[in-house]
C-alpha cells in the first residue's frame, strides 16, 4: 500500500530555497475557492477549520475511487531547472484491515506535450497516530518540459486525508558549491595545532614531523568475510589494511546467510573476519541484524506463527550480541525498513522495528544503532521518509544514533545542488549521517573519477556526515563490476581508484614538517584524528609522542633536557 506523510520539525526547504518564489496558488488552502488552483480529480474537496497544520484552514480529500484520486495543481516549469515540492499530510482513517498505509507524491511532467509520470516521494508504514506529516521531493525539468502537476496517490481508495502547507519552488543553483565545500572541509574537518620551543633555550637543528595515523572521519569499504581470512587472499587483505580504516562485512552477518537452515548457524565466518580486521586496527560496522525485505528473510522463519517468530527474533539478537559485544561500532538494525515490512506484517506489530532497536540496546548499550536505506540521496523517493522516520524514533525514545544512506549512484549526471538539498533534508532529523554503501556505476573510468571526487568532496564537507564506506572496490569481488575502482590480480587502480587513493592518502591526510627555533611558534591546521609527532635534532629522531586532535586547538610545547640532547617532556595546552 502507498502512503504519503511527514512531520515537519525543521524548515521545510533547504537554505538555497528559502527566498524562492512560491509556484502554487492557494498553497496554504486558506481560500475556499479551488476553481483556479487545486483541481479535484475523482474526489471531493472540503475546506476544514477544525484540524489544520497551520493557519485557519486545511483541505479534506474524500470520495476517492482510484489510487490517484486527489487534488492536483499545474504550474509552469523551465527546462534545466530543479524544483522542490512539499506538503503536510494527515490520514483520517486507516485502510481496511491494515495498521498502516503507504502514500506517494506523484509528478506528472509535461514534456513536448506528453505527460511523464514519476514518484517524487514515498511515505511507507504510515499510521493514523502520526498525525500531520511532511512529504516532499524534488525533480528536474528536462528539455521540452513546460508544466508540472503534483498529486497524492494512495492505493487504498477508502483512505481520506487532509492537506495543508503545500509549497513548490525552484531549487537555486550554486555555482560556487566546490569552493563552499572546500571551505567547510577546512573549517569542520581540521583544527589548529601550534608547536613551540621555550624562549632562552640555546639549541639549533630541532625539527618537528607530524604524521597522521588515523582519521576522525571514517573512510571504509565493504569486505568479503571469507577473503579476509583466506591465506591465498593476502593481496586483498593487505589492500584493505593499507587503504581503509573502517570495514563492513558484506554478507556474513546477515541472518539469512548466517543461518540458512534453522539452528545451523555459521558464527565462525563473521567472527574470524571481525577478529582479523580488528587486529589491524580496522573498525567494523555490523550489517545487519534484520532485513525485512521478503526475499532476504530466512526461509525457515516464514513457517512460524507470530509468537514463534517473535521468540526467534529475540533469540537471534541475544545470540549474536553475546558474541559481538565490544567488537562492532555500529549495527544496521532492520535494513531497508522503508522498502520491506515483512516483520511488521508477520508479527502484526507496526512498531516492531522500534522494539528491535530496544532489544539490541538493552543487551549492548554502547553500540551505535542505525536505520539504513536507499533512494535517500540518489533519489528523493525516500529522502523525507527516512528523515521523518528518524525524527519519530527520537520522539518515541528509540535509541537510534544515526542514519545510513546507501548511495548507489547509477547515473553519471550527478547534480550537486540536488545532492546537497537531499543531504540537508535528511540531516534535519538531527542524527549523524553515514554513507554506508557508496558506489558509482560507470564504464567510463575518467568520468567516474571526476564524479567520485565531486561527490566525496560534498559528502566530506557536510557537517552531519561522519563517514563514507564504499560498497566494494575490486572487480574480482564486487556487487557490480561497473562499480569497481581497482582491477586485476594485483588490484590495480583505474582512474577512479587513483582518485580515491589521492584523496585518502594525500588530499585529506596531514603530513607536516618544519624547523623550529627557541621562542618561535609554528602554526598549522591539521585534519582531526590520531597523530605521531616526531622530534628530530639535526635530522636524527630524539623523541616520539602520540596524541589525538579533535575540535579543540592543540598548543604543543617541546621541553628539552638540560643538555639539549633529548626531549624531557611534551606539554599539551
Amino acid at each position: 500500500m502507498w502512503c504519503l506523510f511527514s512531520i515537519v520539525l525543521f524548515p521545510i526547504l533547504a537554505e538555497k530555497t528559502n527566498a524562492a518564489t512560491e509556484l502554487f496558488q492557494n498553497a496554504d488552502f486558506e481560500s475556499t475557492s479551488f476553481s483556479s488552483n487545486w483541481v479535484p480529480i475523482d474526489c471531493k474537496l472540503t475546506s476544514r477549520t477544525d484540524d489544520t497544520y497551520h493557519g485557519s484552514r486545511s483541505l479534506m480529500v474524500s470520495n476517492r475511487h482510484h489510487p490517484w484520486s486527489s487534488p492536483r495543481q499545474t504550474f509552469a516549469v523551465t527546462p534545466g531547472k530543479n524544483y522542490v515540492v512539499s506538503m503536510q499530510f494527515k490520514l483520517l482513517n486507516p485502510p481496511t484491515g491494515h495498521a498502516y498505509a503507504k502514500v506517494s507524491m506523484m509528478l506528472a511532467l509535461s514534456v513536448n506535450g506528453h505527460p511523464h509520470y514519476t514518484v517524487l516521494a514515498n511515505m511507507p508504514l504510515q499510521q493514523l497516530k502520526y498525525g500531520w506529516t511532511e512529504i516532499s521531493g524534488n525533480f528536474h525539468a528536462q528539455n521540452g518540459a513546460t508544466t508540472a502537476a503534483v498529486y497524492i496517490q494512495i492505493q487504498d481508495t477508502e483512505v481520506n486525508f487532509l492537506l495543508d502547507a503545500a509549497s513548490a519552488v525552484e531549487l537555486s543553483h550554486n555555482p560556487h558549491w566546490l569552493s563552499d565545500a572546500t571551505h567547510r572541509i577546512n573549517t569542520l574537518r581540521k583544527a589548529p595545532v601550534s608547536f613551540k620551543l621555550p624562549q632562552g633555550v640555546n639549541v639549533h637543528g630541532i625539527s618537528i614531523e607530524l604524521v597522521q595515523k588515523k582519521r576522525a572521519f571514517a573512510f571504509g569499504t565493504a569486505v568479503s568475510a571469507s577473503y579476509m581470512t583466506d591465506q591465498s587472499q593476502r593481496t586483498y587483505q593487505d589492500f584493505v589494511y593499507n587503504n581503509f580504516e573502517w570495514a563492513v562485512l558484506e554478507n556474513a552477518l546477515k541472518w539469512r546467510q548466517m543461518e540458512w537452515t534453522e539452528n545451523n548457524i555459521n558464527y565462525d565466518r563473521p567472527m574470524n573476519a571481525i577478529a582479523a580486521l580488528q587486529s589491524h586496527g580496522i573498525k567494523v560496522r555490523g550489517h545487519n541484524m534484520f532485513w525485512g525485505v521478503d526475499q532476504f528473510v530466512p526461509q525457515w522463519l516464514k513457517a512460524k506463527s507470530s509468537s514463534e517468530l517473535l521468540a526467534s527474533m529475540k533469540n537471534h539478537v541475544h545470540e549474536v550480541i553475546s558474541r559481538t559485544t565490544g567488537k562492532l561500532e555500529h549495527w544496521d538494525v532492520n535494513n531497508e525498513n522503508l522498502h520491506g515490512d515483512w516483520y511488521e506484517r508477520h508479527t502484526a506489530d507496526p512498531d516492531i522495528t522500534e522494539k528491535m532497536f530496544q532489544w539490541i540496546h538493552n543487551q549492548e548499550p554502547g553500540v551505535k544503532l542505525f536505520l539504513n536505506d536507499y533512494q535517500v540521496i540518489t533519489s528523493s523517493a525516500e529522502t523525507t521518509a527516512l528523515k521523518v522516520q528518524a525524527a519519530r524514533f527520537k520522539k518515541d525514545g528509540v535509541p537510534v544514533y544515526g542514519l545510513g544512506l546507501q548511495g548507489h549512484f547509477s547515473s553519471h549526471n550527478i547534480d550537486m545542488d540536488v545532492l546537497k538539498y537531499r543531504l540537508d533534508k535528511v540531516a534535519e532529523s538531527g542524527l549523524k549521517l553515514w554513507i554506508t554503501e557508496f558506489t558509482l556505476s560507470d564504464t567510463d573510468n575518467n568520468r567516474k573519477a571526476a564524479n567520485l571526487e565531486k561527490v566525496m568532496t560534498l559528502l566530506f564537507s557536510h557537517p552531519a556526515v561522519e563517514g563514507i564506506l564504499l560498497w566494494g572496490f575490486w572487480d574480482q569481488k564486487i556487487w557490480h563490476k561497473d562499480n569497481a575502482l581497482f582491477t586485476g590480480t594485483n588490484i590495480t587502480a583505474n582512474a577512479a581508484g587513483q582518485k580515491y587513493l589521492d584523496l585518502f592518502h594525500k588530499t585529506w591526510k596531514t603530513y607536516f614538517t618544519h624547523n623550529i627555533q627557541p621562542g618561535n611558534t609554528i602554526q598549522t591546521h591539521a585534519f582531526k584524528g590520531d597523530y605521531l609527532l616526531n622530534i628530530k635534532k639535526n635530522g636524527h629522531l630524539i623523541h616520539q609522542e602520540h596524541f589525538s586532535l579533535d575540535s579543540t586547538a592543540k598548543d604543543i610545547i617541546i621541553n628539552l633536557t638540560n643538555d639539549h640532547q633529548d626531549v624531557s617532556h611534551i606539554s599539551f595546552g
